[in-house]
C-alpha cells in the first residue's frame, strides 16, 4: 500500500470515529431539549430531504422509481434502522450516558454475525474471531460490573437498537 493510500484510508477512518463517536453524544443533548423520537425524527427527515435532492439533482427523477418489493424492502429496513435503531437509543439516551450508549451499539457486528449464522450463513474463523474479541473487549470495559447510576432497563433499549440495526443491514443487502 502506498503513504498515500494509506494516508486517505487513515482519515477516513479519523473521521468515521470522529462522526460516529459525536452522533452519541448529539443524541444526549437534543433528548435534553426535546422529546427523543422527535428530535430523531427532526434529524433524519432533513438528512433525508437532503440526500432527495442531491439524488434528483445528479441522476433526475427517474432513480426515484422502485418495484413494490423495493418499496417494501425500503420500508421495513427504514423502520428497523431508524425507528428501532435510532429511535431507541435516543429514548435510551434518555437515562443512559452516550459513551454506554455507544459501547453498547458496537456489538451490531456480533448481532450480524449471529443473524447471518441464524440464516445459514457460516461466517469464516477470522470473522468470528474477530468479533468474538472485539465483544470481549466491550465487556471488559464494564467489568468489574459497576454500573453506577444507570437505569439497566434503558440500557437494555441500546441492545435491542443494536440488534434492529443489525436486522435492518441485513435486509438491506438481500
Amino acid at each position: 500500500m502506498t503513504a498515500g493510500i494509506g494516508a486517505r484510508v487513515w482519515g477516513a477512518l479519523a473521521i468515521v470515529y470522529v462522526v460516529w463517536g459525536s452522533t452519541y453524544l448529539a443524541i444526549r443533548y437534543a433528548v435534553d431539549t426535546m422529546p427523543p423520537l422527535l428530535s430523531a425524527g427532526v434529524r433524519f427527515l432533513a438528512a433525508g430531504l437532503i440526500l432527495l435532492a442531491v439524488v434528483v439533482a445528479v441522476r433526475g427523477r427517474a432513480a426515484l422509481r422502485m418495484s413494490r418489493a423495493q418499496a417494501a424492502t425500503a420500508a421495513v429496513s427504514g423502520v428497523l434502522l431508524l425507528c428501532g435503531g435510532n429511535g431507541l437509543v435516543s429514548v435510551a439516551e434518555q437515562r443512559v450516558d452516550s459513551g454506554l450508549a455507544a459501547l453498547l451499539v458496537a456489538c451490531i457486528p456480533l448481532w450480524i454475525v449471529v443473524l447471518r449464522a441464524g440464516l445459514g450463513d457460516r461466517p469464516g474463523l477470522a470473522t468470528s474471531g474477530g468479533v468474538l474479541l472485539g465483544f470481549l473487549g466491550v465487556a471488559l470495559i464494564f467489568l468489574p460490573g459497576d454500573t453506577g447510576d444507570t437505569d439497566l432497563g434503558y440500557a437494555a433499549l441500546c441492545v435491542l437498537a443494536s440488534l434492529s440495526w443489525a436486522a435492518g443491514s441485513l435486509l438491506v443487502t438481500r
